[in-house]
């Protein structure tokens, strides 16, 4: 495992088992058909550069998200959540109580962050152990043809 330290916290990351496991299973993983959700296979792949760079780095696929939620959006936005499933180990940061407070917010770029979770929620019998949790909170652009209906 390769070890880094993201904001506060310092991770042992399994890079090659996270990328090996997104690339055993293709795609979608993305399956719910709401508009929050079609919008997001979109644009995920509009993210900047550092986006994907940093999930490149962790081995994961931004593309395959455990979990995804949305918010509230504008006619031209979404905000949103989610979390990723990591091989791996939180060595120092955390863990939080309830909720995150923002000290436990990394800002990867003004419209996406990222936090670390040592439990792991709906996590495939297949995954890799140990586990961790990056959770995510986003604002993408509404690309859909149909109105945002999470205004």
């Amino acid at each position: 495992m390769k070890e880094r330290t993201i904001g506060p916290y310092h991770l042992a990351v399994d890079v090659e088992a996270n990328r090996a496991y997104c690339e055993a299973h293709p795609l979608p993983w993305v399956t719910c058909d709401c508009s929050g959700c079609r919008n997001f296979v979109l644009a995920v792949k509009t993210l900047p550069p550092a986006v994907t760079e940093f999930f490149t780095k962790l081995g994961l696929d931004v593309e395959k998200p455990a979990e995804t939620m949305y918010y509230i959006g504008t006619p031209k936005d979404i905000s949103g959540g989610g979390w990723y499933h990591l091989k791996g180990e939180i060595l120092e940061g955390g863990p939080w109580q309830k909720g995150l407070p923002p000290e436990a917010w990394v800002e990867i770029t003004p419209t996406f962050s990222v936090a670390f979770y040592r439990e792991c929620m709906l996590m495939p019998d297949d995954f890799p152990r140990p586990c961790i949790q990056m959770e995510v909170d986003y604002r993408l652009p509404w690309l859909l043809e149909e109105e945002n209906n999470y205004i």
